[in-house]
């Protein structure tokens, strides 16, 4: 963390919003420490508190399961491991480091009237260098931005778990409602149909009322199994998220399908935030901003290449053979003095490799500036297609109730012998639509409020939030 990129990627999501972004042509570094905004995040967890707002314990006990047994997270928190551990080694380039060696040597030699000798030498040598140049500094602060990064894309497949978990869960207990809804229409239909059987033989209804509706009442019947596909997809789906095999998921699962439940709807507030809070909160944003710092960090690593490498080195010696013992000062060496070391006076391939550093720094920066417009991307859309949806659901609420009266006046006006019962099938099939309708916008509803949660980088709960008004507030 020692580049002086002061709020370069920060400022560069600014700009794009007002259009006056520009990157320079080549990145400058130097060895004075930034800003404590570009440092590495403490808050690396994210909150799963908000998926309280949708009021179904068995959502957020499937979501808490799927982030303990997920077999992509357990891969993300052993890639943070990792980076832990190369920071660890990186940080031992700071102390010095020893070497042992030790020869036995049975020979003589080739002379005439020579002996067969027999020696024995050892050595013990230390090497510690003085980082003059902050070359070790800056590679420790590479690694350092290599767990940000790390911990920032666990973060956000942690997201990504919890938003296909809850959204698996959700289609699950929307196929299951537009399933009851078919049913309980068919049910009707089937009734229907009795009755048009029994006045057809009485000579009230003809034939090609009773085919009409015999046809309504098969398709009615023929989207069963496309719906109980659905539910038994979304299991499947839920499985894997939960680290269990689809072929054998466990109690839970299984209860899921054989119990329906109704579809849990988002209540509370999704709270956007300002621009800063959304580039602060999205792990991927973050995560492209750790690898700015890394970059830079290892530009700066390069530049120090420029100059010598000073070491302090220390050698202990010994050797033993026929005309020393052990223990005498003559079978005993030592040497310890500094040594330099230096790519110089031919510079060119420092140099060189000094421009790839500062290449890839500003293509990190290219990547975090689309990273930002993409964000802004998202949210916008994922915010436009809820507030439309929560709108077209009040919409569809209102013409489902209308429906079901108009078939209640329908059916009187058919038993009353005013109208003949076409105009009860046209009210039926009307009924099926307009709750199907509704049940597919409110399973479309949660989704657009998993949308926004994901596009948001994982929101907060608000304890503010109406139960009963879905709403969105930007600041």
């Amino acid at each position: 963390m020692r580049s002086s990129f002061p709020f370069m990627f920060i400022a560069a999501a600014f700009g794009i919003v007002s259009g006056c972004v520009s990157v320079p042509e080549r990145v400058q570094v130097n060895s004075e420490t930034p800003s404590g905004d570009f440092s590495l995040a403490s808050d690396s967890a994210f909150n799963n508190t908000w998926w309280n707002q949708f009021d179904d314990p068995i959502l957020t006990d499937l979501i808490a399961k799927a982030l303990d047994a997920n077999k992509s997270l357990e891969a993300a928190s052993a890639n943070v491991r990792i980076a832990e551990s190369l920071a660890a080694r990186q940080q031992l380039e700071r102390s010095y480091s020893t070497g042992v060696s030790a020869r036995a040597e049975l020979g003589r030699a080739p002379r005439p009237g020579q002996d067969v000798g027999f020696s024995l030498s050892s050595g013990i040598g230390a090497s510690w260098e003085i980082d003059l140049f902050d070359r070790i500094g800056a590679q420790i602060a590479a690694t350092e931005f290599d767990i940000e990064a790390a911990q920032q894309a666990r973060r956000d497949i942690g997201v990504v778990v919890a938003g296909n978990t809850a959204l698996n869960y959700i289609q699950l207990r929307g196929a299951q409602r537009r399933l009851e809804v078919a049913r309980q229409n068919a049910e009707t239909q089937a009734q229907g149909l009795d009755l048009l059987n029994t006045l057809l033989e009485n000579g009230r209804a003809t034939r090609l009322d009773v085919e009409r509706a015999r046809a309504l009442y098969r398709t009615t019947l023929a989207s069963l199994p496309r719906f109980e596909a659905s539910a038994r997809t979304a299991m499947s789906a839920l499985a894997a998220l939960t680290g269990q095999a689809a072929n054998n998921p466990d109690a839970m699962l299984i209860g899921l399908v054989e119990k329906a439940g109704d579809i849990p709807e988002h209540r509370g507030l999704i709270a956007a935030g300002t621009l800063e809070d959304m580039i602060r909160r999205r792990p991927d944003i973050r995560r492209a901003e750790a690898l700015i710092g890394r970059q830079l960090a290892l530009s700066e690593a390069t530049r120090a290449d420029l100059f010598p490498r000073v070491s302090l080195n220390l050698d202990l010696s010994s050797i033993f053979d026929d005309t020393n013992d052990i223990g005498d000062l003559t079978s005993l060496g030592f040497g310890i003095g500094p040594s330099i070391q230096w790519a110089g006076p031919d510079l060119r391939r420092v140099r060189a490799d000094i421009d790839i550093s500062d290449a890839r720094a500003e293509a990190e920066i290219a990547a975090y500036e689309d990273t930002v417009i993409t964000a802004l991307s998202e949210v916008e859309i994922a915010i436009t297609n809820y507030t439309q949806e929560l709108a077209r659901r009040a919409d569809l609420q209102q013409a489902a109730a209308s429906a079901k009266r108009a078939l209640e006046l329908a059916s009187l006006r058919f038993e009353e012998g005013q109208d003949d019962f076409l105009d009860v099938l046209e009210a039926q099939r009307t009924v099926l639509d307009a709750e199907d309708r509704l049940a597919e916008s409110r399973f479309q509803a949660s989704v657009q409020a998993i949308a926004a949660y994901r596009a948001l980088g994982g929101v907060g709960l608000l304890d503010e939030a109406e139960p009963s008004t879905p709403e969105i507030i930007l600041e």
